[in-house]
């Protein structure tokens, strides 16, 4: 009798597990027009966003004075318009969106790049300045920005691109040679001199000729292109180590 009770209690439990698996496995399973139409709602929720973070940044752009912009205002309206972006629809793995959002979200790559532009200049102060700091992207992004883009925005998106090599054609780059001709100029009464300097320190290298730099020949920290913040631990690890720090003035 407790044989079959037992007996009879194990196939009820089967049953029932075969039941409950039975049932989470229809309740699971998705039809194909389940399928579609959950990536139909991803794909349009995804061209939404994209829509909705490129009006975003073309709201920035009109309020915004870009020969003072704003840096958390250029980084947003960068981060907005990248939502538009033939590599953002790449990495997200969009690729059946792409027709799509270049249609609503048009010329949304240069906007971009004109976004980047204006967070450097706004980091930097300045376009020459932000030209000239170290590992800059500005005269980058500029360059990617079309010549002759014809999109949202264009009169100041064009008048910025254009400003941006002017300044460098005409600033940047003569200023620069300058500075390379007086280093040369410098450099050469520095090797004019040089016998002379080698006597009076007794036939020691003068490498750090005090006399020399008193003159005003030399000055510490001349330039403002990071230099300082990038060198300054090595410089002051030479000048323990007896050894001269000091760069051409200008």
């Amino acid at each position: 009798m407790n044989y079959f009770f037992k007996k009879n209690n194990t196939y009820t439990l089967i049953v029932s597990l075969l039941i409950m698996i039975i049932t989470l496995t229809i309740s699971g399973c998705e039809t194909k027009a389940d399928i579609a139409a959950r990536e139909q709602e991803q794909r349009y929720s995804f061209i939404n966003r994209s829509i909705a973070g490129y009006q975003k940044g073309i709201a920035i752009f009109h309020e915004m004075d870009f020969a003072h912009p704003d840096q958390q205002k250029a980084k947003e309206a960068s981060l907005a318009f990248f939502g538009g972006t033939p590599d953002h629809v790449r990495m997200s793995e969009r690729t059946d969106c792409s027709s799509t959002i270049a249609n609503v979200c048009p010329n949304a790559e240069a906007l971009y790049y004109t976004a980047n532009c204006l967070e450097i200049i706004a980091e930097w102060g300045g376009i020459e300045k932000g030209i000239t700091v170290k590992n800059s992207m500005l005269l980058h992004y500029a360059g990617l920005i079309p010549e002759n883009y014809n999109g949202p925005l264009k009169k100041k998106v064009l008048t910025l691109r254009n400003q941006i090599f002017d300044i460098n054609e005409y600033v940047v780059k003569p200023k620069k040679a300058a500075q390379e001709a007086r280093h040369k100029q410098l450099q050469a009464e520095y090797d004019r001199t040089y016998s002379e300097r080698v006597t009076k320190q007794g036939g020691h290298d003068p490498y750090y000729d005090e006399e020399y730099y008193a003159e005003g020949h030399y000055e510490e920290d001349y330039d403002d292109d990071g230099y300082r913040l990038d060198r300054r631990e090595d410089r002051e690890n030479h000048r323990q180590f007896g050894g001269g720090t000091r760069r051409w003035r200008e």
